[in-house]
C-alpha cells in the first residue's frame, strides 16, 4: 500500500463512526472472487449481539485453494455503542461493548482449484456448490 492509499485509508477510518451505523473489517491472505451470506444466524443466550455466516473461497497463486466458512458477529439493536471513544494502537473508532467484533473461520474446507463461484442450497443452506475453473460443479456438504 502506497503512504496516499495508506493516509487515504487512515482517514476513512477515522470518519467510519459518521459515515455508517456498524462496520467490521477483516485482511483476507488471499481475494475472493465469491462471497455469499448463509441465510441462519445464532444469538447466543445473555449477548447483545447475534453471529451471520458467510461463504468465501480463495484465489491463490499456486497453493491450496479453500472453501471457507466465517463466523460474523453482527450487534443488536440494544447493544450498547461507544463511537466516541477512539483506540490509536488500533486506529480505530467506537465500538460495541459485548464482543470485539472479531471475525473467525469456522470451516475451511480444501478446494480443487480457485473458488471462481460459491451459492449455498436454499432449501439446506449447509449444502454448499462451487464452481472450480474446469467445467465441474463440486457440491459440499459441511455438517
Amino acid at each position: 500500500m502506497s503512504k496516499i492509499e495508506s493516509t487515504d485509508y487512515k482517514i476513512w477510518k477515522k470518519n467510519t463512526p459518521f459515515l455508517y451505523d456498524f462496520l467490521v473489517t477483516h485482511s483476507l491472505e488471499w481475494p475472493s472472487l465469491t462471497v455469499e451470506w448463509l441465510p441462519d444466524l445464532t444469538r447466543p443466550e445473555t449477548k447483545d449481539f447475534s453471529v451471520h455466516r458467510l461463504i468465501l473461497g480463495t484465489h491463490t497463486t499456486e497453493e491450496q485453494n479453500h472453501l471457507i466458512i466465517l463466523a460474523v458477529p453482527f450487534p443488536s439493536l440494544q447493544a450498547e455503542f461507544d463511537a466516541t471513544s477512539y483506540d490509536s494502537e488500533k486506529d480505530e473508532f467506537g465500538g460495541y461493548v459485548a464482543k470485539s467484533g472479531k471475525i473467525e473461520t469456522e470451516i475451511k474446507i480444501n478446494h480443487d482449484g480457485e473458488v471462481n463461484r460459491a451459492r449455498h442450497m436454499p432449501q439446506i443452506p449447509c449444502v454448499i456448490a462451487t464452481k472450480p475453473p474446469s467445467s465441474d460443479v463440486l457440491v459440499f456438504d459441511y455438517t
